[in-house]
């Protein structure tokens, strides 16, 4: 890869400054937008071995998220992950999709406007074997825009932004990226900089006054209420999750 001051960058691999996350592919870097656009999964794919066979990048995610090398491919694995669960209804098949209280997803909702998509009369217990080529194609579609396809920037080797650049340069290997990693994190959220989350707050003044958080790389009950604790005490809206305002905090900038 073309990456300056970096030897070991490999496509799929996402860093993330003050809780926003950079992803890195072949010869350009995304940011800013939604989640599938910066991923190139328009579905919002869980990375799993099965995104994995569809074309996400093996051991890539950001966050929960798969990471695929194309949007095209990343479209035709909602193709193939449907017609995986085709003797499925559309309600069936929004349960397995995006299961209710995995963040705010209500497959009831979501398979009603599907099916509204649809036209022709089609209802949520219609299987996805029984629909036109044409109707699975605009199914495929629809779950795309539901989950939010919104482009932000796409920067080439030679015109990174000035802090990213920067932080390639102090943190030029991945084990140092790692340590340094500044993810938005929130419950459910595991990664290697959940870690230094949990340091900072240890060393805060979380402990002795209440015990020691482990440092796992585990975003749990616990850390969640170590989080809202900070942000009580410096001000800022206590909601647990870990964003630029808290991190700056975190990090006195």
């Amino acid at each position: 890869m073309l990456w300056a001051n970096v030897d070991d960058m490999e496509p799929g691999d996402v860093i993330s400054l003050l809780g926003i996350d950079h992803v890195f592919y072949e010869n350009v870097m995304r940011m800013g937008g939604s989640v599938s656009w910066k991923n190139q999964n328009p579905g919002n794919i869980i990375s799993s071995g099965e995104a994995e066979s569809y074309g996400a990048y093996t051991g890539k995610h950001n966050d929960i998220f798969a990471i695929f090398p194309g949007e095209e491919i990343g479209f035709e694995a909602i193709r193939k992950f449907l017609w995986k669960r085709r003797d499925k209804t559309i309600l069936q098949m929004m349960q397995i999709y995006a299961p209710l209280g995995h963040g705010p997803n209500d497959p009831e909702v979501y398979a009603q406007q599907i099916a509204q998509a649809l036209g022709g009369g089609v209802d949520v217990n219609v299987k996805f074997v029984n629909l036109t080529d044409a109707q699975r194609e605009i199914f495929a579609t629809k779950i795309k825009n539901i989950e939010g396809w919104t482009q932000g920037h796409a920067f080439d080797p030679d015109n990174l932004p000035k802090d990213v650049t920067q932080w390639l340069a102090d943190y030029p290997t991945r084990a140092e990226r790692e340590a340094a990693d500044q993810p938005f994190a929130k419950k459910g959220t595991m990664s290697e900089g959940v870690k230094n989350i949990q340091r900072i707050l240890n060393d805060f003044g979380w402990t002795p006054a209440h015990p020691a958080l482990v440092i796992d790389g585990n975003f749990g009950p616990k850390t969640e209420a170590a989080v809202k604790w900070f942000q009580g005490k410096t001000g800022l809206t206590a909601d647990g999750i870990v964003g630029n305002k808290t991190w700056r905090k975190m990090l006195g900038v």
